[in-house]
């Protein structure tokens, strides 16, 4: 399982039929393409990295990504391994945005900003990102032959502007720096120093490649040059439609890393089926909450270790365990990319007791059936703000 398995079509659902979809079938709503497609689970990830209160992110990110979801329909990627089957532009745009939320936490934006600044506009900025690169697709997916200009930019605009709510809409144009610079991401005309466009371009390109939101530089001619005649200059070439498959960004895999995490997993479910790692116990190591499956730690991965008895010291081959688990990516980060979460048992006439641990997200996948929820725990976090 390498750090992108995630953003695979969530296990359990019917595989959909591979043959291309046909145009004249019925128009589909939002939510019966992500039920057909198995995508449910990105937008709940989608609504985990951006920060934002459930109730905020219906509000202002769920009919952007519907609107999105009923523009493209079934439509897959031509050409790519992975998004090629009925559904694929979507999965790619969900993953995608997945991606630049990731490389979002870690910048300071807006850049150069005193810090109140910053603070205030922290959650605008995030639904900016997230937003430029759902609709990326939206920018470039029309072909040579039926663009001219921004017709593509246009599209990606008018999706924009036509889903998300005008109170959204209103919020945003509160900062008139950002918006210009978002609808210049969407129309293709993004200036080279945008952050916006650097990190939708890192997330659906990889490190070292440019982004296609940013506007082609005018070529500067020669000064020697004679000028030319714009009656005899002759029409443009289109560059041709790629038949080959398209690059598929992928992060850097450690296989070794990658196989010693699956390895914990796989003890893991074991040790819950069979309750050697009993479920829910004060002393436990394994906790199910509301949010996922919380591992003590550091304790777990010392008894993996323990377990696995090898030439390295227990304490460094814990921690060797941990760095991986967490590298797959499969776990819940708070703000900020802090993967270590807190929880509390509040117990009658005792002081409440405190596990510190990692919450691996939609266990299920991993336990079924999954015990019920601890009900006596609870995350201890800060409030949630709302947008500002």
């Amino acid at each position: 399982m390498d750090d992108t398995d995630e953003m695979r079509p969530r296990p359990g659902v019917p595989h959909l039929d591979t043959s291309l979809p046909n145009p004249e079938q019925a128009v589909l709503d939002a939510q019966t393409l992500i039920d057909r497609t198995g995508l449910a689970h990105l937008i709940v990830l989608l609504r985990i990295k951006m920060g934002f209160p459930a109730e905020v992110f219906d509000l202002a990110a769920r009919p952007l990504i519907n609107g999105y979801a009923e523009f493209v329909q079934l439509l897959p990627v031509a050409g790519s391994r992975r998004y090629g089957e009925p559904g694929g532009q979507l999965h790619r745009a969900l993953a995608t945005a997945l991606r630049a939320l990731d490389h979002r936490r870690g910048q300071i934006l807006p850049r150069g900003a005193p810090p109140e600044i910053i603070g205030a506009q922290a959650h605008r900025w995030t639904y900016a990102v997230f937003a430029a690169a759902l609709l990326r697709d939206a920018v470039e997916s029309a072909s040579p032959e039926d663009s001219a200009g921004d017709v593509d930019g246009k599209t990606a605009v008018q999706v924009f502007e036509r889903c998300v709510p005008p109170i959204i809409l209103s919020w945003l144009q509160e900062d008139a720096g950002l918006m210009a610079e978002l609808l210049a991401v969407l129309s293709s005309r993004a200036d080279p120093a945008s952050a916006i466009a650097d990190l939708v371009g890192l997330a659906a390109n990889g490190p070292g490649k440019a982004s296609k939101l940013v506007a082609e530089p005018e070529p500067t001619p020669s000064p020697n040059a004679p000028a030319a005649d714009s009656s005899d200059r002759p029409a443009p070439v289109l560059p041709a439609a790629p038949t080959t498959v398209e690059p598929e960004f992928l992060e850097d895999v450690n296989v070794d890393g990658a196989a010693l995490a699956q390895q914990f997993m796989a003890w893991l479910r074991q040790g819950v089926l069979n309750e050697t790692l009993p479920v829910n116990r004060p002393d436990g190591l394994v906790h199910v909450v509301n949010e996922g499956l919380l591992l003590a730690s550091p304790r777990i991965f010392r008894e993996f270790a323990r377990e696995r008895a090898g030439p390295e010291p227990a304490v460094d081959a814990a921690k060797r365990v941990q760095r991986e688990v967490l590298r797959a990516g499969w776990h819940l980060r708070a703000d900020g990319g802090v993967n270590m979460l807190c929880y509390e048992r509040a117990r009658a006439g005792h002081s409440p007791t405190r596990i510190n641990g990692i919450v691996i997200l939609d266990p299920r996948r991993l336990i079924d059936p999954l015990p019920a929820v601890d009900t006596t725990l609870v995350r201890v976090v800060d409030s949630a703000a709302a947008l500002d």
